[in-house]
Order: structure tokens, then C-alpha cells, then sequence
């Protein structure tokens, strides 16, 4: 039951046809979109791409990288063609930091290719009972892993964020979050205290 103090909110105003419409097809063409990529995707790896193809220096990623660039606006493409001496001093302020947004945008967009074919590589089969005795022999044959700090493990943690910031699709203040995290990591390492050496 509504409480009588509590004001009675008329809604008079009503969304236009044309507005709706916008919205119907904004919807519309996000699922076209999903489509349209998963297409992509299925038919690079039906040709043999793999992920394993889409690392740095590799020719696969560079084709990959090269049509990711054509897809994208012109103004992104103008902007990651775009040198210093094209600026003003000014002008380079303010379109450096645009430019490193669209490098993040076109590497995100590469990295969302590589871990899609991640996921359509079959999964591997059982190992057997040798191959697992084996594996475990391997494994007691590793040195221990080194203690980290918790200063290490918060510099981690913030850059791990950080890139999932970077490859995810459409998120808020990118270059804000990644200037920030940078300085908070360079901070935890400045902050770390020295470790002096046991005696013997």
C-alpha cells in the first residue's frame, strides 16, 4: 500500500515512434552483429587459423590486425595513421590520448579473435594413466614456486584488471583506468619495503 506521504508522479511524457524505432533497431543490430562475428570466426577457423597463429610476429595476427583496422571507423583508422608532426604541440595533447584509446580498441578487437579461437579448439583427450605418472614425475621435478609479497600480488591483481579493461568491449574510461592503474603499481613498488638478506 502506498504510503500517503509519498507523491503521486504522473508520467505524461511518452516515448515517439521514431525514438522507439531507434531503439528496435539499435537491439536489432547488436544481435546482427553478434552474428555476423561468430560467422567470421567460425569460417577463420574452418581456413586454419588458430590461436596459437596470433601472436607478435607471427603473419596471421598481422592479417588479423589489418582487416580488425579496416572495420573500424575512419576516424579511429585517420587517427592510428596519425603522427606527431601532423599536430600542433596542442592538438598532440589531446589527439595522443584518442590514439592510444583506438591502439587499445584495435588490440582488444584482437585479442577477442585470438581467445574465440581458443575456444572453438576441440578439448583435449584423457590422459592416460602413463601419461598422467609421467606429467606427475615432470612436475615433482620443478623448483618450488617463489613467496610473493603482497605488494607483488596487488601489482598483479591491478594489472590483470587493468588489461581486462582493455580487451573488454565498450568500457567506460579506458585510458583513465589504465593511467591510473599504472601509477597505483608504480606506487606499490616504490612502497615495498627491502628485504635485508638473512645472516649466516
Amino acid at each position: 500500500m502506498q504510503n500517503q506521504d509519498e507523491p503521486i508522479v504522473v508520467q505524461t511524457m511518452v516515448i515517439t515512434v521514431d525514438t522507439g524505432k531507434l531503439l528496435t533497431t539499435s537491439v536489432r543490430s547488436a544481435y546482427s552483429t553478434a552474428k555476423s562475428r561468430a560467422t567470421a570466426y567460425d569460417a577463420a577457423y574452418a581456413e586454419g587459423v588458430r590461436a596459437e597463429m596470433v601472436v607478435k610476429g607471427d603473419p596471421i595476427r598481422d592479417q588479423v590486425k589489418a582487416f580488425m583496422l579496416a572495420g573500424m571507423p575512419a576516424s579511429e583508422r585517420n587517427l592510428l595513421d596519425s603522427k606527431k608532426e601532423d599536430y600542433t604541440e596542442q592538438e598532440w595533447d589531446v589527439k595522443k590520448v584518442l590514439k592510444s584509446s583506438a591502439a587499445k580498441d584495435l588490440g582488444g578487437l584482437v585479442s577477442k579473435f585470438k581467445k574465440a579461437m581458443e575456444r572453438r579448439a576441440p578439448v583435449a583427450p584423457a590422459t592416460t594413466e602413463s601419461e598422467t605418472e609421467t606429467e606427475t614425475n615432470a612436475e615433482s621435478e620443478v623448483e618450488p614456486e617463489v613467496d610473493i609479497t603482497p605488494y607483488q600480488a596487488m601489482a598483479t591483481a591491478v594489472g590483470k584488471f587493468v588489461e581486462n579493461v582493455q580487451e573488454a568491449e565498450n568500457s567506460p574510461n579506458v585510458v583513465n583506468i589504465c593511467e591510473t592503474g599504472a601509477a597505483f603499481i608504480t606506487s606499490l613498488t616504490d612502497l615495498e619495503p627491502e628485504v635485508e638478506p638473512e645472516a649466516s
